[in-house]
């Protein structure tokens, strides 16, 4: 029966008795509800038990302790300094002191050898563990996100508290250091690992502590791990090995006392013929039992904590390279492209060795390859179009396998045949355990930084996209561009209700030209329309190219008509979705995706949180990455936006109202029914009257949803109900406006803001009020802005990311280098921006033409040509200068 390998330190220990007389580090920890209990032992490993040739009792350390304390301490100093690794010997304090005296082991020839005393670095365990402190989780939050200690135990508070992160940085961002929505969102992330973390390293503490198998000492070990890769390592040498390993069929076999012995060097001296059995066929040779010997040694040196630790500062001050060669074979790329055509996936097919020719003779270093370049490498060797491998260079070897050697070798009786057995181990350990976990480890890092890194870029391409400008007070013709199925048409008013629907067929082998300019331009005069908006998937470009005829012809006027290409992504799987066929029973769902391409340009944000943020193609290989992940981070980005930009709790849909800050579906929809059953709301105070919302709810929710005018009848019964004021802060609202000589009902006015403005420069009011009330200053000054603002202002307009509106298309083929054009940023990656500046093919400017200008989605720029390639379909610019202007050849109509 197969035993759990056990740290060096479980069998035949020395136990060294010390008095544990320094009180500074106990004191550092009286607060921590984590704190081990105090350790009056230290384990040094079964090394140490080989210089007691066997023997099991404890010897003592320091036997004048009791006479010289202080001499006592400087030897314990000296031998600290002795047990540090090598790169640890500075950090230790330099005590001059005799060396302990050496040891005198008898040899069987008659000969004394004289040894060192063991170091306890080869337990696995160095002088860097017995600094360490075991940490709260707002300590090591600080630490790792590198924000003050007060913002950290703030934010770790809040979140205990079920804040939500719109919440925290409107109203309580006096707490958080002003940490932006993006920031925090990042915050929020490492508090969750950290908090897992926690409970994973309890978790395994509680199971060892149940096998009896770590003392208090091992115990604090594992809770000062501050990473999952700390405290795996630190963990390794107590898994439970598997039963069909080599190391565990030698250890079967009765090895595991001789591969002892050669390792650490106990006496007696190995015989390999003492454990030679003819009977037993595995072993039966001297040449079986060394293969088995080495087996052992290799499992002990790779679960060596030590040695882990030695591998991974290794990877951080050595050079690694990665890289990548065209697959030679091509046999197992057409099977897998067999197995994607048969699976029904749609991005795979689309998939070929082009696409990863950049990528064909490519290597770069580890510490510099880019989110972009491992996403691709990844995807590449997914489908067998790459073979990757990690690189080392034998500096990297020559110092694990030294550091290795002198972790065992440096002590023990030395003889020939375990200095054989002990090399050929190690040669092995390093090529079948150690390296292959090297290029693991760094594998791994690198895809969970692309994988943070592409999350990110969605993230925020999500963010600018939701937040792009409505276009209120047009109505809009949304066009779905097609070849066989034709160009569906759905027109809508000024309040997003559709008014007609169509399909004409300007493309494909059903085309009719004539018919379809005939009812374009009847549906645009009929219903005085001089929008329209365009979907930007297949056939975009051709029905681009027939609107710019159209406009060339005469048959559109170019003085009035303008469109817009909107992206289309998500279109046709939310007309198929439980939404639309509830909002639309009756209608054609082919047409509900030209409803939803107007309503984009309409109200982006109210049309785009019907559709799962994933489905929206903002990002880059959002295929690749973690789904849980990704989807949980653009749920929050959706939260936060119609959070920000606040709904009416009156005329809401379901699809806004659940993103609000606070509220879930379950708990929008009995709001919904509540107005439903008894009306509109008269104040935000009548959410209490709703179940299942109760007063965390409804503090996290108040001050994102507001009354309108119009949905009460014109009269508000509070009007700073349709204002940012949080409800909590409506008293200190009341104050400011009585002490301006100003009256409720006229928030919003130009006199009432012009008054708050000037009221808000004096320091005098802010501190008086500050002191009245007993809150920040940083409180006091949003309610200021939150006063000075328009009633019903919106958000979006703050940003001022209007739709990119045109009246033609050029060519490809039309553009030369040098060209001067403008455009509109569609897209941003990590390496350079997609920009739409009216050609078939969106332009790209590479991360290194951007001139350190950081761009987003809607941006308005001016640019250069770089580069044309017909044959590919490639366009490259230079980013000029950006427009001021975000739209100059539109002017939208007053309201």
């Amino acid at each position: 029966m197969s035993t759990r390998p056990r740290r060096q330190a479980a069998r035949k220990n020395i136990v060294i008795e010390i008095s544990d007389s320094e009180d500074n580090a106990s004191e550092a920890n009286d607060n921590d509800e984590y704190k081990p209990r105090e350790t009056h032992r230290r384990f040094i490993d079964r090394a140490a038990a080989a210089v007691a040739s066997g023997a099991s009792t404890k010897r003592k350390r320091g036997n004048d302790s009791k006479s010289n304390a202080p001499e006592s301490k400087e030897k314990r100093a000296k031998q600290d300094k002795e047990n540090a690794l090598p790169n640890q010997i500075n950090d230790v304090n330099e005590t001059s002191v005799e060396p302990p005296l050496p040891t005198v082991l008898p040899q069987d020839e008659g000969e004394h050898r004289t040894l060192p005393v063991a170091s306890s670095s080869t337990t696995g365990r160095s002088s860097f563990w017995e600094r360490r402190k075991v940490w709260n989780i707002h300590e090591l939050l600080a630490e790792t996100e590198h924000i003050q200690p007060t913002a950290a135990r703030n934010i770790v508070q809040l979140f205990e508290n079920e804040n939500t992160i719109p919440f925290i940085c409107r109203y309580r961002r006096d707490l958080v250091d002003h940490i932006t929505p993006d920031r925090l969102r990042d915050i929020r992330n490492t508090y969750s690992e950290i908090v897992d973390l926690r409970k994973k390293a309890e978790n395994i503490v509680n199971q060892l502590e149940r096998e009896n198998m770590i003392n208090t000492e091992i115990r604090e070990e594992l809770l000062c791990a501050k990473t999952n890769e700390e405290l795996e390592f630190l963990y390794a040498p107590y898994k439970p090995a598997s039963k069909g390993t080599l190391a565990e069929r030698a250890k079967a076999l009765g090895l595991e006392q001789y591969a002892d012995a050669l390792l650490y060097g106990t006496a007696p001296i190995v015989q390999l013929s003492s454990a030679v059995d003819s009977s037993n066929k595995d072993l039966a040779t001297e040449e079986q039992i060394m293969v088995g010997i080495c087996n052992i040694i290799i499992h002990n040196i790779s679960k060596n904590t030590s040695v882990l630790e030695e591998l991974r500062r290794l990877q951080n001050v050595q050079r690694i390279v990665l890289k990548c060669s065209k697959t030679k074979s091509t046999t197992a790329s057409k099977e897998e492209k067999k197995s994607k055509v048969a699976s029904g996936g749609i991005a795979d097919k689309k998939l070929d060795s082009s696409k990863f020719e950049n990528y064909f003779n490519f290597q770069c270093d580890v510490k510099t390859i880019k989110p972009h370049q491992t996403l691709a490498i990844n995807r590449g060797e997914k489908h067998k179009f790459l073979t990757v491998k990690v690189e080392t260079n034998n500096y990297l070897k020559s110092d694990l396998t030294r550091f290795i050697s002198e972790q065992y070798m440096s002590q023990g009786l030395q003889y020939p045949l375990r200095r054989e057995v002990f090399t050929r181990a190690l040669e092995e350990c390093y090529t079948k355990k150690l390296q292959p976990l090297l290029c693991r480890q760094i594998r791994a890092k690198l895809k969970e930084k692309a994988i943070r890194a592409a999350i990110e870029v969605f993230a925020k391409n999500l963010k600018q996209l939701l937040l792009m400008s409505p276009l209120k007070g047009e109505r809009i013709l949304g066009i779905d561009p097609g070849y066989t199925n034709g160009c569906k048409l759905a027109l809508i008013s000024e309040t997003a209700d559709v008014l007609e629907s169509g399909v004409i067929y300007p493309h494909g082998r059903h085309a009719n030209r004539k018919e379809a300019e005939q009812k374009l331009v009847q549906l645009l005069t009929k219903h005085n329309c001089r929008v329209i908006a365009l979907g930007n998937g297949t056939a975009c470009r051709d029905t681009e190219m027939w609107l710019t005829s159209l406009f060339q012809a005469g048959i559109l006027d170019n003085r009035s008509i303008r469109y817009s290409i909107v992206n289309e992504n998500g279109a046709s799987i939310y007309s198929c979705s439980t939404v639309a066929t509830k909002e639309f029973p009756n209608m054609d769902m082919n047409l509900i995706s030209a409803v939803s391409i107007a309503r984009r340009l309409n109200d982006p944000l109210s049309e785009y949180v019907k559709i799962e943020p994933r489905h929206l193609g903002v990002g880059m290989y959002q295929h690749d990455v973690n789904e849980k992940m990704l989807t949980e981070t653009l749920n929050d980005v959706v939260s936060e936006c119609v959070s920000f930009v606040g709904v009416d709790l009156n005329t809401a849909s379901l699809s806004v109202l659940k993103h609000i800050a606070g509220l879930s579906e379950k708990k929008a929809e009995k709001i919904i029914e509540h107005r439903t059953q008894k009306g509109p709301f008269k104040s935000r105070k009548d959410l209490l009257t709703v179940r299942s919302i109760g007063e965390k709810t409804y503090v996290q929710c108040a001050g994102f949803v507001r009354i309108e005018p119009l949905s009460v009848g014109g009269a508000l019964t509070n009007p700073l109900d349709c204002t940012w004021v949080h409800p909590e802060s409506y008293q200190l609202a009341e104050t400011i406006i009585g002490k301006c000589d100003l009256k409720i009902s006229d928030i919003g006015k130009a006199r009432f803001i012009q008054s708050i403005k000037e009221f808000s420069t004096s320091e005098q009011n802010l501190k008086e009020l500050a002191a009245k009330h007993k809150l920040p200053i940083d409180r006091l000054k949003f309610v200021l802005v939150a006063l000075q603002r328009e009633l019903l202002q919106d958000y979006r307009l703050d940003l001022d990311k209007r739709p990119l509106f045109k009246q033609g298309l050029t060519r490809l083929d039309e553009l030369s280098i040098g060209d001067v054009v403008t455009g509109a940023v569609t897209n941003v990656t990590h390496f350079g921006a997609f920009v739409d500046i009216g050609v078939e093919r969106d332009g790209l400017i590479h991360k290194n033409h951007m001139n350190n200008i950081e761009l987003s989605i809607g941006d308005r720029i001016i640019a250069s040509v770089q580069k044309v390639d017909i044959q590919r379909r490639q366009l490259g610019l230079r980013l000029e200068n950006m427009l001021e202007e975000t739209d100059t050849s539109f002017t939208l109509k007053a309201e």
